[in-house]
């Protein structure tokens, strides 16, 4: 089984049909088949219910219920702890992003395992690094 890290521009096409919807459904589903075993950073589930929340396309029940949705899904979030963390904070002032980009590439490293995004300062970021970042719209095919 492959592993994956995925960043909350990825889950929220599972919940908004956007540019490459289509391909982040299809990791989601390889996910959900036990294909593909996927590790996030545990202020993932914030960042999602934020990017929905400002999308303006949902209300109150249905944020409730993709809330739901992301605890359902049992997707393993990895707290912000001893060498992770240490990592994560090089990896902010190194290259001058916020906490919450960084821990995903942090995370993309330590577990030695390809980043998916949609954000282009991760996908330049993962560029100039150590970190395999793919976009999202390159997905499918095996990490």
């Amino acid at each position: 089984m492959d592993l994956a890290v995925i960043d909350a521009s990825v889950a929220v096409k599972w919940f908004l049909d956007e540019a490459h919807t289509r391909a982040a459904l299809a990791l989601q589903s390889d996910f959900i088949e036990g294909r593909l075993t996927l590790r996030v950073p545990s202020l993932f589930p914030y960042e999602v219910l934020d990017a929905l929340t400002f999308s303006r396309r949902f209300r109150n029940p249905e944020l409730i219920e993709a809330a739901r949705d992301l605890d359902r899904s049992d997707i393993v979030t990895v707290p912000l702890f001893g060498a992770y963390f240490e990592q994560t904070v090089a990896v902010s002032l190194q290259n001058r992003i916020t906490i919450y980009d960084a821990s995903y590439v942090a995370l993309a490293a330590a577990l030695d395992s390809p980043l998916f995004t949609a954000d282009d300062t991760l996908l330049r970021l993962g560029r100039k690094g150590d970190v395999r970042t793919i976009h999202i719209r390159d997905y499918p095919g095996r990490v």
